[in-house]
C-alpha cells in the first residue's frame, strides 16, 4: 500500500515540510527495519527537549490504517522549567499535526486506489 512505501512517505513528508518549514530539521524518513519494500516507511521526529526516540508509523487494525506515534522508553527522567515545557508542548503539537497530515494523505491515497 502507498502509505507504507518509503518513497511515498518521504514525498508526503517533503510536502508537509514545504507547508511547515520550521519542522524540517526535526523530521526524517527511514526504511523501517532497514528492509526495502512496501512496508518500509518510518517517520522519525526529534523533540528539542526530550531525548526519547519518537517515530510515526501506520498500524492496520479492523478500522483500517491509522498513523500512530511511538515514544520509546527513557531510562532517566528530565526536568523542565516553564519555558522548556512550552517548547516540549510545541514539539508535541507539531508531532500531532504531522500525524494528522499523514492520516489525511493515507485516506486520500486509499480513496484514489478504490476509485480506480
Amino acid at each position: 500500500m502507498p502509505y507504507r512505501n518509503q518513497a511515498t512517505v518521504a514525498a508526503w513528508v517533503r510536502e508537509y515540510v514545504a507547508e511547515n518549514p520550521q519542522a524540517e530539521s526535526s523530521i526524517s524518513v527511514l526504511e523501517k527495519d532497514f528492509t526495502p519494500g512496501p512496508d518500509s516507511g518510518l517517520v522519525v521526529v526529534g523533540l528539542s527537549n526530550a531525548s526519547t526516540v519518537t517515530y510515526i508509523q501506520p498500524v492496520v487494525d479492523e478500522s483500517g490504517p491509522r498513523w500512530m506515534v511511538t515514544f520509546e522508553p527513557r531510562t532517566d527522567g528530565f526536568d523542565l522549567d516553564g519555558e522548556g515545557v512550552a517548547r516540549l508542548s510545541a514539539d508535541l503539537a507539531a508531532v500531532a499535526d504531522l500525524c494528522r497530515f499523514l492520516q489525511r494523505r493515507t485516506a486520500a491515497a486509499l480513496a484514489e486506489v478504490e476509485s480506480a
